[in-house]
């Protein structure tokens, strides 16, 4: 549920963000009625993407059996962990002049008297943020049924309903915080997630593998270590922690480097952005 709550939080905030700035932008230059149409329009196609993408996504996982749907749901944390680590690096460089850079585009199209090029930038934001969402949360989405999907949904609402009274927030205090570390603690937090879904995607593979008798070595799936009697990543602490930050109370090897590995390649990706920025 954290997961959910969090990512729901993250990327609607960040829809409402661009939201916010196209429709401060058409008030100030425009104010016109015809721009806010569009604007509205554009919300509704991009949410309208997203739901198409998740029912198709949806609708292909229940065609599959059970070994191929293990092996699609990997596929899927593989891609929303790569999505992530590509969102996380392009909001690093662009967080500090999105504003500008959606203006400019907007002014752009409404310039050639092109209000339909101004609807599909609003949409394809929107669209953007809504499939990470069912990306990111596609394991969930494809597992939903009578039992969990009030939890689901709960969360979800919850997820949406702190994003507006985020993005409440930072319209009233934009003046007085730095909302760039905002970005900064929050994109730590998706790398974690990145890599939460990293894992779970290696560790599923490695019990289907181990399920159809392909052998492994075994110091690859050996414990590295046991101190479930500190946290239980089967608890609500622990579990929570393994959601968001890919916590593992007696992790396997292979689990050790897989998490090594990912942070080894961060480091190397953002300091190498660092050093060419300076």
């Amino acid at each position: 549920m954290g997961q959910v709550i969090f990512v729901v939080w993250r990327e609607c905030f960040e829809a409402l963000l661009v939201i916010g700035i196209i429709y401060a932008w058409i008030r100030r230059n425009q104010n016109s009625k015809k721009g806010m149409q569009y604007l509205t329009l554009g919300v509704v196609l991009g949410i309208a993407i997203s739901v198409i993408l998740a029912l198709i996504i949806n609708g292909v996982f229940k065609q599959l059996t059970d070994d191929h749907q293990t092996i699609f749901l990997m596929c899927m944390s593989f891609v929303a962990c790569i999505l992530i680590v590509q969102m996380v690096y392009w909001m690093s460089k662009t967080n500090r002049n999105m504003k500008a850079m959606l203006e400019k585009e907007m002014a752009q199209q409404v310039g050639q008297n092109s209000w339909w090029g101004a609807l599909f930038i609003v949409a394809i934001a929107i669209a953007r943020e809504g499939s990470e969402i069912v990306v990111f949360l596609s394991g969930q989405i494809m597992q939903l049924n009578g039992s969990n999907y009030s939890g689901f949904l709960l969360a979800v609402l919850i997820g949406f309903a702190v994003s507006a009274l985020t993005f409440y927030v930072f319209i009233l205090t934009s003046r007085f915080i730095r909302w760039q570390k905002f970005f900064t603690v929050t994109s730590i937090v998706l790398l974690f997630l990145a890599i939460s879904l990293c894992m779970k995607a290696v560790e599923d593979g490695t019990n289907l593998l181990l399920e159809h008798d392909i052998s492994i070595p075994d110091w690859l799936i050996n414990p590295a270590w046991n101190i479930s009697a500190f946290i239980d990543d089967s608890g609500l602490i622990g579990s929570l922690a393994s959601s968001l930050f890919a916590y593992r109370s007696q992790p396997m090897w292979i689990s050790v480097i897989t998490f090594a590995s990912f942070w080894l390649l961060m480091a190397i990706l953002f300091l190498r952005k660092k050093n060419n920025a300076a």
